[in-house]
C-alpha cells in the first residue's frame, strides 16, 4: 500500500474529522463531503485527499483510507468500530473530541512541564557554580578560621558535590532505557509488553486506565449498535489497530463460551479498573450495558488527569525545597565570606 509523508498534525486531523462528520450528519454523502473538505485544504494535503477518494471508489475502507495518510491509532480503530454499527458521523465526532482531547492534554502538559524543567535547569546550573567557584572559598574561609567544618555542613557539602554525579547516572540510565525499549522491549510481543509495564507501578495505573477506557468506549460503541457481547469481540478480534485487545477479545470470548461471566472475568485479570466490572454488572441488570459504559468513559479519563497533575505536584514538591535550601546556604556562605573581608561584622555559626 502507497503510504504518505505524514503531513497531517493532530491538530490538522481534528478540524478534517470533525468538518467530514458535520457534514454526513447534514446529509452529505462520504465522498461529497470528502471533495466538499479537499477545497479548502493546500495542495499537498489536496492531492493526498483526492487519492483517498480514488481508493474509496475502489471499495477500499474508510479506515484504510486514513491509515493510509497516517492518522492517529486511536482515530483509526474508531473507525473500524464505526464502519460494523453502522454510525460513521457519530464515531467521526467522537473520534476528533477524542484527538482534539489528546491534543490538548500534550500541549497543556508541555506548559505545565516547562516550569519544572526551568527548575531543574536552574538547580543544575547553581550546582555547576557552587562546585566550581563557592565551594573552595566555604573551604578557605573554614580553614582560615581555624575551626573544623561542622557536621550538618559536612554532609550538606559532601551532597552537593555528588548531586552532579548522580544527575549524570540519572542521564545515563534514562538513555540506556531508551536503547533498550528501541532494540529490545519494541520487539516482544504486544501481550508480552503489557505484562512488564504492569510491573512498574506508576505506569501500571495509566495502563489500567487506558484499557479501562479503550473496552468501555469501544465495547459500548458495538453494543449500542446492536451486537451482542460475543459479536462485538470477534470485531474486536479482527481489527489490528490495538493487538493488545485483539488478544484479549480472543480470551474473553473463550471464557464467556467456557460459562463465566463477562464482570468475573474483567475483575480476575489485572488489565482493568474494577470499577468496570461493576459497571458491566449494573449495566447487564439494567439490560442498558453499552449505555452504561459509555457514561463512564470520561470518568476514566479524568482519573487519569488528577494521576499526572499528582505526579506533578510530587515533581515540584521536590524540586523547589532542594532549590530554596541551596539557594540559603550560598547565601550563607557569601555573608561568611564578606565577613572574613571586614565587610560585615559577624562571628562564625556554630550549627553551619
Amino acid at each position: 500500500m502507497f503510504m504518505f509523508k505524514k503531513t497531517w498534525s493532530l491538530s490538522d486531523q481534528v478540524v478534517l474529522l470533525k468538518r467530514l462528520g458535520e457534514l454526513l450528519e447534514k446529509g452529505y454523502s462520504l465522498l461529497q463531503a470528502l471533495e466538499f473538505l479537499q477545497f479548502q485544504l493546500p495542495v499537498e494535503k489536496k492531492v493526498q485527499l483526492q487519492r483517498m477518494i480514488e481508493g474509496l471508489k475502489d471499495g477500499k475502507s474508510l479506515h484504510d483510507s486514513f491509515h493510509q495518510l497516517k492518522f492517529h491509532q486511536d482515530m483509526l480503530s474508531y473507525l473500524f468500530y464505526a464502519e460494523q454499527h453502522g454510525d460513521i458521523s457519530f464515531a467521526l465526532q467522537q473520534g476528533s473530541a477524542l484527538l482534539y482531547k489528546k491534543d490538548k492534554y500534550r500541549r497543556d502538559m508541555m506548559k505545565i512541564m516547562q516550569y519544572p524543567m526551568f527548575l531543574m535547569f536552574f538547580l543544575l546550573i547553581m550546582l555547576f557554580i557552587f562546585n566550581l567557584i563557592l565551594l573552595p572559598q566555604v573551604e578557605m574561609v573554614y580553614s582560615s578560621f581555624g575551626s573544623n567544618t561542622p557536621l550538618l555542613t559536612e554532609q550538606i557539602l559532601s551532597a552537593i558535590k555528588l548531586l552532579p554525579y548522580i544527575i549524570l547516572i540519572a542521564i545515563l540510565t534514562v538513555i540506556i532505557g531508551c536503547s533498550l525499549y528501541m532494540l529490545y522491549f519494541r520487539k516482544l510481543p504486544h501481550i508480552r509488553q503489557v505484562k512488564i509495564m504492569l510491573r512498574i507501578p506508576l505506569i501500571k495505573t495509566f495502563l489500567i486506565l487506558k484499557h479501562s477506557h479503550y473496552f468501555a468506549t469501544q465495547l459500548s460503541g458495538l453494543l449500542n449498535g446492536g451486537l451482542s457481547v460475543c459479536e462485538a469481540l470477534t470485531i474486536m478480534m479482527e481489527q489490528r489497530y490495538h493487538p493488545f485487545f485483539q488478544y484479549e477479545a480472543n480470551r474473553i470470548e473463550r471464557q464467556l463460551i467456557g460459562g463465566e461471566q463477562l464482570q468475573s472475568i474483567i475483575a480476575k485479570s489485572g488489565y482493568y479498573e474494577k470499577e468496570l466490572s461493576y459497571v458491566i454488572t449494573h449495566g447487564q441488570a439494567n439490560g442498558n450495558l453499552g449505555g452504561i459504559c459509555m457514561q463512564n468513559e470520561e470518568g476514566f479519563t479524568l482519573l487519569e488527569m488528577l494521576l499526572v497533575m499528582v505526579v506533578i505536584t510530587i515533581l515540584l514538591l521536590l524540586i523547589i525545597p532542594n532549590v530554596v535550601t541551596q539557594a540559603l546556604f550560598i547565601f550563607r556562605i557569601k555573608f561568611l565570606i564578606y565577613a572574613k573581608k571586614g565587610e560585615v561584622v559577624f562571628s562564625l555559626p556554630k550549627n553551619i
